[in-house]
């Protein structure tokens, strides 16, 4: 099943690589992470990894954010189509405020940490507008948590020996019993997202190799605020220095459907994920996936450029091979990793792109067994 499920997502999960690709990312330029591991579309007897000084490269525009706004971007990340598809509709209904916005957003299906992000305009456009880098970060978070929560702390603690980071009217810096830094809005009711040039908060980079990636301004400077913004129900997570996963702390979170944290290659969630569609899916949703995919490979068919039909082909082989590799040698981290690239694929069919069906698409929302 599994295999199957890429191979039918697979040409969708092309249209995306080719939007990424045109986004124009010059730190892929400068600083190479692994093909692997920036596109996900390949995996061998263990999932790729990244260094320490990558990582903290990777989370420099972010690691000073607030501890709540920061998990919220992590987990979002693990959502890049999604963060995507919510930002080309955010463009498209900016006029929306308040709770004519919040009741708008209820009609979406996107993960709620999606959802929240959009309260925190500079978090969710740097995010949308740097599809490659959010894309990594949650590459970063899925396979490697408490590495990227380490970076993290690495970093919290050179900007507190620079002198940049300290509680101030905007926010409390404070250490917990295991020396991890706590980033606190000074209110709980509002928070103020900091704007920072890591180049100079951090004092002197140590990585030549790795620069901080290009996600900030580069006008910016040292530390500073704009205006407070309400919280309000958007701050539902914490981060867990420890092992790398993420609390949902908001008591009302399980009348939530989409809050679920998916927690880095777990592959029996993932499974439990899978089963969803398998279990539950009626048969008029079956008819309609089987109808929805038939009328997008057609468009595809007739559509696709000749670059987009070559990455659907490497998908495709790649999934056959690791049907093999999987009947040879089963692995565990492997498939876990494989999972999370099918939940990516998996809502693929909801990425905006007309020319491939409108947002049905492929599986119609329900494809991968994520059936919300």
């Amino acid at each position: 099943m599994k295999t199957q499920l890429k191979i039918g997502c697979s040409i969708a999960c092309a249209v995306f690589l080719v939007a990424c690709a045109n986004n124009g990312d010059p730190y892929s330029q400068t600083t190479p992470f692994p093909q692997s591991y920036t596109q996900s579309t390949a995996y061998d007897s263990a999932p790729q990894r990244i260094s320490s000084a990558q990582l903290q490269s990777l989370v420099s525009p972010i690691a000073l954010y607030p501890d709540s706004l920061l998990s919220l971007m992590l987990l979002a990340s693990t959502y890049p189509l999604e963060v995507a598809e919510a930002y080309n509709w955010r463009r498209g209904n900016s006029g929306l405020s308040g709770s004519a916005l919040q009741n708008a957003l209820k009609a979406q299906s996107w993960n709620d940490s999606v959802k929240s992000l959009i309260s925190f305009p500079q978090a969710f456009n740097m995010m949308g507008s740097q599809l490659q880098w959010t894309q990594n970060l949650g590459n970063a978070y899925k396979l490697q948590a408490a590495d990227t929560m380490q970076a993290v702390q690495v970093l919290r603690k050179r900007a507190t020996q620079a002198g940049t980071l300290k509680s101030n009217q905007q926010m409390t810096v404070s250490v917990d019993a295991s020396s991890n830094i706590l980033i606190l809005p000074a209110n709980a009711q509002v928070v103020y997202v900091p704007s920072y040039n890591p180049t100079v908060v951090y004092g002197a980079w140590p990585y030549p190799e790795y620069p901080p990636y290009p996600a900030y301004n580069p006008a910016w400077g040292a530390m500073s605020f704009g205006l407070g913004l309400a919280v309000g129900e958007s701050f539902w997570s914490t981060p867990s220095w420890s092992n790398g996963t993420i609390n949902v702390n908001n008591t009302n979170a399980s009348t939530r459907s989409s809050r679920g944290v998916i927690g880095p290659s777990s592959i029996q969630n993932q499974q439990r994920l899978l089963s969803d569609w398998k279990n539950n899916a009626t048969p008029q949703d079956r008819q309609d996936v089987k109808s929805a995919g038939q009328k997008a490979n057609t468009a595809f068919q007739k559509d696709a450029t000749p670059q987009e039909r070559a990455q659907a082909n490497q998908l495709n082989q790649e999934a056959r091979n690791d049907q093999q590799r999987d009947r040879a040698n089963p692995n565990n981290d492997r498939e876990a990793a494989q999972e999370n690239m099918m939940r990516d694929q998996a809502r693929n069919d909801r990425f905006a792109d007309s020319r491939y069906g409108s947002r049905g698409g492929f599986g119609g929302g329900h494809m991968g067994g994520f059936r919300r």
